[in-house]
């Protein structure tokens, strides 16, 4: 605000004052070209005279020539003949007559700040009949100062009245800018400090500061549902973390404590156990591995069907023992570049969804097809579906729409995380629609190769 009320009275200042200054000097320069144009007038009148009186200056008509012109009024007149004598004088009547000598170049100006002008009479374009000369000041009238006077005067007033403006402007720009940011600092220090829940700003009208507090406002959310996420989390890691150790804790206690024999059932038991844990810290690694950006990717041109072909085929028996239909439609000459092994991952754990969330009598359906210069590959199944809740938290690490975390149906918790991860490693993306009840539909696009 102090920069713009500091701009402003340079400017109500500063461009007022030149304002004046250039205006003074166009109406002073209008006078001398307004005073040159008259001379020119009476000088083109007085010759006319002198040739109608047939060549003779005449005191009554040169009189009659300038007496009634206005424009004279304040100065002196003097009309010389072609030798340079006085043939006629015209004086202000306040001003004291004076001794005119045409050789004498010191006496051209009445007083200080006075000006002459001169225009020499010809007759055609050869003879020389005189010399007219007029003797002024600039400004030369109390009307032309007076118009000075009053011009700057007004200025002044409306510099004045610009500057009391622009500040009272100023003070409406600052608090409608200010306002604002102000609040966006507010809500900022409380995301700071964990609290995301904060009120809405309404908008403002300004685009940058609405786009401002808006981008605040999605920060607020997406920070709030990435502390739910990962408050969930540590949930979901404790647990699939507490459920092997109290497995193999409960069973070594029992056997140190006598109460039960250490036979291989039950070591048995212990080492799958921890072979359970071993693979979800295996999970984990690949996928901190994937989601890094060191990730190793060592990717060939292949053609996807050859490649899909023997991969759904040894799913086919898993399928039919779980009584679940299984079809594939996979179209030829589709080539992208892609890591043949980690890619297998993502395809076995599609398909490993599709088969654990179906129950038996449904159907699993995968398509491969190209469109414009993308590979798709589809996944569709008829199983549980997913809710419109959960759907768009699924490739969250060890996040599962399955509440009561059964192993049985809800696995680890990493394996879409994972699947996305590696698709984005190969330059491609992801997406799930599911409908609860009715089915779920994964898609993964690929640039083509």
């Amino acid at each position: 605000m102090a920069l713009y009320v500091l701009l402003a009275v340079l400017s109500g200042i500063v461009v007022p004052a030149l304002g004046v200054h250039f205006s003074v000097n166009a109406f002073r320069n209008y006078q001398i070209q307004r005073r040159q144009a008259d001379l020119e007038n009476l000088g083109e009148s007085l010759t006319a005279v002198y040739e109608e009186e047939g060549g003779v200056w005449k005191r009554r008509r040169i009189m009659d020539v300038l007496r009634p012109a206005p424009q004279w009024a304040g100065m002196i007149i003097e009309l010389l003949d072609s030798e340079g004598h006085e043939i006629f004088t015209l004086k202000p009547m306040q001003m004291p007559r004076r001794d005119h000598h045409s050789n004498n170049n010191n006496e051209n100006n009445l007083n200080d700040g006075s000006e002459t002008e001169h225009m020499t009479l010809k007759l055609g374009h050869s003879k020389n009949i005189g010399r007219l000369e007029i003797e002024r000041k600039i400004p030369s009238g109390r009307y032309e100062l007076s118009f000075i006077s009053y011009l700057t005067r007004y200025t002044l007033a409306g510099a004045f009245i610009m500057i009391l403006f622009a500040c009272g402007v100023g003070c409406f720009v600052a608090e409608r800018l200010s306002r604002p940011v102000i609040k966006v600092i507010e809500r900022t220090k409380k995301i700071s400090k964990g609290d995301y829940d904060v009120e809405k700003i309404s908008s403002v009208g300004i685009s940058e500061l609405d786009d401002l507090t808006k981008g605040v406002e999605n920060l607020a959310r997406s920070l709030a549902a990435q502390e739910k996420l990962r408050q969930r989390l540590m949930v979901d890691v404790a647990h699939e973390l507490r459920t092997p150790l109290t497995v193999v804790r409960t069973q070594i206690e029992a056997i140190e404590d006598g109460i039960l024999e250490p036979t291989p059932e039950r070591l048995r038991l212990c080492l799958n156990e921890i072979k359970r844990l071993g693979g979800l810290i295996e999970n984990v690694e690949s996928l901190t591995r994937l989601e890094g950006e060191t990730i190793e990717l060592h990717t060939e041109k292949t053609e996807m069907k050859n490649y899909l072909a023997p991969v759904l085929e040894t799913f086919m028996p898993v399928f039919e023992r779980a009584k679940i239909k299984f079809s594939f439609e996979l179209e030829e000459n589709l080539f992208c570049d892609i890591d043949r092994y980690k890619f297998r991952h993502v395809v076995d754990n599609l398909l490993s969804n599709a088969l654990r969330y179906t129950n038996p009598g449904g159907n699993v359906e995968t398509k491969l097809y190209g469109f414009d210069d993308k590979v798709y590959i589809e996944v569709r199944d008829t199983g549980i579906g997913i809710s419109e809740k959960d759907l768009p938290n699924i490739f969250e690490r060890f996040y599962r729409a399955d509440e009561s975390r059964a192993r049985v149906t809800g696995g680890s918790g990493v394996g879409l995380a994972i699947v996305k991860a590696s698709v984005e490693a190969h330059n491609g993306k992801i997406i799930a629609q599911s409908v609860k009840g009715e089915g779920s539909v994964f898609k993964i696009e690929l640039p083509k190769s």
